[in-house]
């Protein structure tokens, strides 16, 4: 299954060129497109959108999609009626349009995660398809995941409700900063953390999965 791309996107002629990784909305006409290097800046902006731009090198825009697409398929194995991500080139070669699934939109944390799984697709190679060392290995577009390993296993395979707190918006009026993100929230679990902080949709699995018995009781 591959991932559904739209027709091309075109951004508008007033253009400012981002550095790698980034993220931005869609600008408004006559009107440079503002781009977020900071990921919790960009979150407080993600509400009620259709889309939005992810810088990358150029002609990566499908492996960073595929990668993304995979990702949400070991999702779809627990979850029932996913619905995918959908992507669009763009009249640039290194910018990717992104529609998430409304999946990562009920909850800030799944928001945060998502854009950690966005910036790990950066190392991906379609044809090597090498996944697991874009998630795990010792790249640093990834840390962040690799830092929160148990939770981040937890939540792929299928305990997506987040039971904690959620975070707050910076308390500054003129920012968008989310200042607790996935990172903060995960980096010092222990397996009972994770366990307790992300559950099933459902309130009991009868099975195991992958031998991860941690992960699943």
């Amino acid at each position: 299954m591959k991932p559904y791309f739209d027709s091309k996107k075109i951004i508008n002629t007033i253009y400012q060129s981002p550095s790698i990784g980034q993220f931005a909305l869609e600008a408004e006409p006559n009107k440079t497109i503002s781009w977020d290097h900071c990921r919790e800046q960009f979150l407080g902006k993600m509400n009620n959108i259709n889309g939005f731009f992810f810088s990358h090198l150029p002609n990566k825009g499908k492996d960073i999609a595929f990668f993304v697409h995979k990702f949400e398929l070991i999702l779809s194995i627990s979850l029932e009626n996913m619905i995918f991500s959908t992507f669009a080139e763009t009249d640039k070669d290194h910018v990717l349009w992104i529609s998430p699934s409304k999946f990562w939109f009920d909850c800030l944390l799944k928001k945060s995660l998502f854009t950690l799984v966005i910036r790990s697709g950066l190392n991906y190679d379609f044809e090597k398809n090498n996944f697991d060392d874009c998630l795990f290995g010792e790249y640093v577009e990834n840390k962040m995941i690799r830092e929160t390993k148990s939770a981040f296993k937890r939540f792929m395979y299928g305990f997506t409700k987040f039971t904690g707190i959620l975070p707050l918006a910076s308390t500054n009026p003129t920012s968008t900063l989310i200042r607790h993100g996935w990172h903060s929230e995960f980096n010092f679990a222990d397996n009972n953390d994770a366990k307790r902080k992300l559950v099933a949709i459902e309130e009991k699995k009868d099975e195991y999965y992958f031998g991860f018995d941690f992960l699943w009781n």
